[in-house]
């Protein structure tokens, strides 16, 4: 009986050893204090990686200019989740320090800037700078037949013109050719949605062709094969007028002036923090 109490009395105090030797006295905690080393960017940088992509680079083979960039990054992570936790945001939502950065974000910059005091004087001179990214593309709609090969897709284009009664005609392009993947028509399609069909090549071909509601034309080759095809409407790329699209413009230039004063704001909280850089270069 004696030994297993002083076996058990070995236990606790093994354990409490064990406990107190890896647990920091709070009061030694400085929450004004960032301690960046080497460890704690590895996994601040692990924990940041887009699974998805495969080119993610080993983090001992980072530049000097990526580390610095990983640094400054982890700073301002450490200084927002800092805040959320002294503003008790920490009690709301404790699962990632991400959504604490977010949430202390959010605390610090608020409603900074009052989109209803935004000037149209200062809209027109935000759209007249980025008037590029308010441009209506060229579009096309079209109807297609497809083939496997040129050649069945030249004999079927003979086959259409030669054709004069309306209910054939229409009876051999609604049974015409093989199955297509995607769609038989598309209707006012811009480039980029036309290359993901018919691929780069494709999309050139078809939008080099010219309106023409009553003939088929080609054949054309996409990267899946051939094809005739009947353009029964094309729009030029026209400059958008900021009458229309006021609304839209105001809400980019709101947005830009939020970035400007969040950056602002966030970099004045991190000169009140005291940063210990510990790394070591490679």
């Amino acid at each position: 009986m004696k030994k297993k109490i002083v076996v058990i009395i070995g236990l606790i105090i093994g354990l409490s050893v064990l406990a107190l030797s890896t647990i920091q006295p709070i009061s030694d905690i400085n929450e004004d204090v960032i301690i960046v080393n080497n460890e704690n960017l590895e996994i601040f940088y692990f924990n940041n990686l887009d699974p998805e992509n495969p080119y993610n680079q080993d983090f001992s083979i980072l530049s000097d200019k990526q580390i610095n960039q990983l640094k400054k990054d982890f700073i301002q992570r450490e200084v927002l989740v800092r805040e959320a936790k002294r503003l008790g945001l920490d009690k709301i939502d404790s699962i990632i320090s991400a959504r604490l950065a977010q949430l202390g974000q959010q605390a610090l910059v608020g409603e900074s800037i009052n989109i209803d005091s935004i000037r149209l004087s200062e809209i027109n001179d935000f759209f007249e700078i980025n008037k590029s990214q308010y441009i209506e593309p060229e579009t096309i709609s079209f109807s297609h037949i497809f083939f496997d090969t040129e050649e069945q897709a030249k004999s079927y284009l003979l086959k259409l013109e030669k054709v004069a009664d309306i209910k054939k005609l229409k009876n051999l392009i609604n049974t015409g050719g093989i199955v297509f993947p995607y769609q038989k028509n598309y209707s006012k399609k811009p480039f980029s949605f036309v290359v993901g069909h018919f691929g780069e090549i494709g999309a050139q071909n078809i939008f080099s062709l010219q309106k023409d509601i009553k003939n088929w034309q080609g054949p054309i080759r996409s990267s899946l094969g051939y094809h005739l095809i009947n353009v029964f409407n094309k729009t030029s790329m026209k400059q958008m007028a900021l009458d229309d699209i006021l609304s839209e413009v105001k809400r980019d230039y709101y947005d830009q002036l939020r970035k400007k004063d969040t950056k602002v704001i966030i970099s004045n909280k991190i000169l009140e923090y005291q940063i210990i850089d510990e790394t070591k270069v490679n």
